[in-house]
């Protein structure tokens, strides 16, 4: 119960989530017994459930079901903005300190640390709604850390990729051109100058090949976009080939192709010559040595038809065991090696973002 507000679940609610496979029978028990009600494992769960849920209910059994039926956060791909060196840390510092008074004051949790690297941590807890779900599922508790780390060209601000972190991004910007004398330029990984299909897909294709010492060892997951011509009345385009043909109203915008050696398959190559390009991409690399883990990692543009909003992230890597062989199942990343990674990734992004511009001005090829 927070203060100032008053809640109760209704019996409707009580019924359901009792009713629900993730409350175990033992957990069942535990709220019988804690009203000092024995019960028979023989009972149905739906019996039990509907007399449960006609009793008076308190805090504790609101948070043991809560608690049960809450879902699960998944990790969230990261996204990164570079700013610039004429801001300075103390600046950076005030801002982030504003940034959590303001998320402080609206409900939310926010605190900013300094920490042992130099590294400025603001941590966020927040709730989620989701009001399409039953009484006890609709809250999700959620976390957001936003860290801004320093490097040659100024200063990198990573975070999370979801609408709310993206506000609070936002804001956090705002709030350090505010603090600065000086007028600061916020540069993001992004395509959208580009319009060619081959070269948003060469981007992809360049970037996987070597992450930092690890070097590609295979692709499995390619999402590919095909965006709808559109003139400037709003209709659809066509060519002069195509005036004498018959529309059919038939448009492809995306499709997914998964296995092994997904980049030299003869399906994603049909679809290039059609103008699809790469927009997601999932792959497995691994450094060169022998004995070193497999990682698999995952990058994509989340507005694919602009190839805006860049983002990544580590899905684990699958242990060594033998020659070509490697454990099943993935582990997760530590801390320090997940953001060497992606501090590598990243800095592989921008330059291949530079060397595809300079290819689309006319420039050197990419692969040079």
């Amino acid at each position: 119960m927070k203060t100032g507000h008053l809640y109760s679940v209704s019996d409707k609610a009580i019924f359901d989530a009792i009713n629900n496979s993730k409350v175990t029978i033992h957990e069942i028990f535990d709220l019988f017994f804690s009203r000092g009600i024995l019960i028979s494992k023989d009972t149905s769960r739906r019996d039990l459930a509907e007399y449960f849920s006609r009793l008076t209910h308190g805090y504790h059994d609101f948070q043991m079901l809560y608690e049960t039926l809450g879902t699960a956060t998944r990790r969230e791909k990261s996204t990164s903005c570079e700013i610039s060196n004429s801001v300075t840390s103390d600046e950076l510092v005030i801002a982030a300190q504003e940034l959590c008074s303001k998320i402080n004051s609206e409900g939310n949790r926010a605190d900013s640390n300094i920490l042992a690297n130099g590294d400025i941590e603001i941590t966020i807890k927040y709730t989620k709604l989701h009001l399409e779900k039953s009484e006890l599922r609709q809250t999700v508790n959620k976390e957001a850390v936003l860290i801004i780390e320093s490097n040659k060209q100024g200063f990198t601000l990573r975070t999370p990729l979801n609408e709310d972190a993206s506000g609070w991004k936002e804001d956090l910007l705002q709030k350090i051109q505010a603090e600065s004398s000086a007028e600061v330029s916020f540069n993001e990984i992004t395509l959208e100058h580009i319009q060619s299909p081959e070269l948003r897909t060469e981007f992809f294709t360049t970037l996987i090949k070597q992450i930092g010492n690890n070097v590609l060892h295979d692709v499995t997951d390619v999402y590919v976009y095909h965006p709808k011509s559109v003139s400037s009345d709003g209709d659809q385009e066509f060519s002069d080939e195509e005036d004498d043909e018959v529309d059919f109203g038939v448009h492809i915008t995306k499709a997914s192709l998964k296995g092994e050696g997904v980049l030299q398959s003869e399906e994603l190559h049909g679809l290039y010559e059609k103008g699809f390009y790469i927009w997601k991409i999932v792959w497995r690399c691994k450094e060169s040595i022998v004995g070193s883990d497999m990682i698999e990692c995952e990058a994509q543009f989340a507005n694919p038809q602009a190839c805006a909003d860049f983002s990544y992230m580590t899905k684990g890597f699958y242990r060594y065991k033998s020659q070509g062989v490697y454990a099943v199942g993935r582990t997760m990343l530590t801390y320090t090696q997940e953001k060497l990674f992606l501090q590598n990734l990243e800095a592989k992004a921008r330059m291949v973002v530079t060397l595809i511009s300079d290819k689309a001005s006319g420039g050197k090829n990419v692969e040079d």
